[in-house]
C-alpha cells in the first residue's frame, strides 16, 4: 500500500496543475440514475435522514477509524465547518470513532496532500475523505480506488467520474457546482437586461473552475456578454489582480461572475479601490465572509449552500453503511440564493438553517 504511494508522490511531484477531465468525463444526475435505477430510493432516504435530527446508531460493533485531508487554508470556511458539521453529528448519531485531520491550501499543494495520505494509510483509517479538482489529485485517488480497501468519500464534487465505470469512491459529497451556476446565470438574467457586459473571475484550472465557469457562460449564452475571462490561483490577491485587468479590458462590464469566495472578495477589494460601485459581484457558497460583504453592501447576490448538509450527509452515510444498509454513491445539497433586497431578518433565518451545526 506505501509503495504505492511513493510512486505517487513522483509523478505529482512537478509540473502545474492540470484540469480533471471535460464536462463530459463526468454523470449527469440523470444519466446516471437512467443507468443505476436502483439508487434513487437510497438518495432519497439519505436525503430525508439529513434534513431531520439524528437518530442513534444501532448494532455498531467495533470502534472506527476516519481520516480527512482537506483544502481548507483559504477565506472560504466551508471546509472547517464541513468537519465540524460532521463531527457533531457523529456525535448526534453515537457512532464511536476517531478522527485525524490533515490541512493544506487548494490547488497548489497537491503533492503535500499526496504526503499526508501516505501518512493516513500508516494509520489504516476505515473511511477517508478527500476532494478531486485536478489531474493529479486525480491519479491519487484512482491508486486508493484500485490498491486499497479505504472507503473513500469525495468531498465538494457530487458528479461520478464515467471512466471509473463501477469501481466509484464509497460517496460522492458536496454541493453540485453545475447546478449552482445555473442559478446565477437565471438570477443575473433576471436582474439585468440583455446585453449587459460581464467578465468572469474563475479560480485555477480545474474541475470546480470548469463546472462553475463554462457552466455560467454556457447557460448565459448570448444574453449577456463575456467581455474577458482570466484563470487565478483560487486566492483573495489573485482575484483584486484580475479584476483590475478585467474593468481595464472594458470599463462598461456591469458585473463580475466569481467562481470562488475568495476570488469574489478580491474582486471587491479592486472595485472598492477603483470606486466602481456601480460593478456587481456575486459570492460563491454563502460562507460567513460572503454574508458579512452581502450585509455591508460590498457582494450584491450570495448563491448559498445550505452548508452543514454536506457533513451531515457524510456522517449518515457512515451510520447507514455500519448497519448494513445501501449506501448512495452521490449527496447533492439545497442552494438558496441571498441578494440585496433581503431584510437582516431574512438572511439570518437562512443562515440558522445552513450553519445548524457549526454555528454550536
Amino acid at each position: 500500500m506505501i509503495k504505492i504511494f511513493m510512486l505517487v508522490l513522483m509523478a505529482v511531484g512537478v509540473g502545474n496543475v492540470a484540469l480533471a477531465g471535460s464536462l463530459s468525463d463526468y454523470w449527469k444526475y440523470d444519466e446516471y440514475y437512467a443507468q443505476h435505477p436502483e439508487q434513487k430510493e437510497a438518495s432519497r432516504e439519505l436525503i430525508d435522514a439529513v434534513r431531520k435530527d439524528g437518530q442513534k446508531i444501532e448494532g455498531q460493533t467495533r470502534k472506527i477509524k476516519v481520516g480527512v485531508i482537506y483544502p481548507s487554508f483559504q477565506f472560504s470556511n466551508y471546509w472547517p465547518r464541513s468537519v465540524k458539521s460532521f463531527e457533531l453529528r457523529m456525535k448526534e448519531l453515537g457512532i464511536d470513532y476517531t478522527m485525524q485531520t490533515r490541512y493544506t491550501k487548494p490547488n497548489t499543494e497537491v503533492s503535500k496532500q499526496a504526503k499526508q495520505i501516505e501518512e493516513m494509510l500508516k494509520w489504516q483509517p476505515d473511511y477517508l475523505i478527500y476532494t478531486l479538482d485536478s489531474a493529479r489529485q486525480r491519479a491519487l485517488i484512482e491508486r486508493l480506488i484500485r490498491g486499497t480497501d479505504i472507503k473513500l468519500i469525495l468531498q465538494n464534487i457530487t458528479t461520478p467520474i464515467k471512466a471509473w465505470g463501477d469501481n466509484q469512491p464509497f460517496m460522492y459529497s458536496g454541493f453540485d457546482h453545475a447546478e449552482g451556476a445555473k442559478i446565477l446565470a437565471g438570477y443575473h438574467k433576471k436582474r439585468m437586461p440583455e446585453g449587459t457586459p460581464y467578465g468572469v473571475v474563475f479560480r485555477s484550472k480545474g474541475f470546480v473552475s470548469e463546472m462553475r465557469g463554462l457552466t455560467y457562460i454556457q447557460e448565459i449564452g448570448d444574453y449577456h456578454q463575456l467581455s474577458s475571462s482570466y484563470y487565478t490561483d483560487s486566492s483573495r490577491p489573485a482575484g483584486y489582480t484580475v479584476t483590475k485587468q478585467i474593468i481595464s479590458d472594458n470599463p462598461t462590464v456591469a458585473y463580475i461572475y466569481a467562481c470562488s469566495t475568495d476570488t469574489a472578495l478580491g474582486a471587491v477589494d479592486a472595485l472598492a479601490e477603483l470606486g466602481r460601485t456601480d460593478v456587481i459581484v456575486n459570492g460563491w457558497g454563502g460562507g460567513s465572509e460572503e454574508i458579512e460583504e452581502l450585509k455591508k453592501g460590498s457582494l450584491q447576490v450570495v448563491l448559498m449552500r445550505m452548508n452543514d448538509g454536506n457533513g451531515v450527509s457524510m456522517a449518515e452515510a457512515i451510520k447507514r453503511d455500519l448497519e448494513g444498509k445501501t449506501v448512495p454513491l452521490i449527496f447533492s445539497g439545497d442552494f438558496t440564493v441571498l441578494d440585496d433586497s433581503m431584510s437582516l431578518q431574512e438572511i439570518e433565518e437562512i443562515e440558522r438553517h445552513a450553519f445548524r451545526y457549526s454555528n454550536k
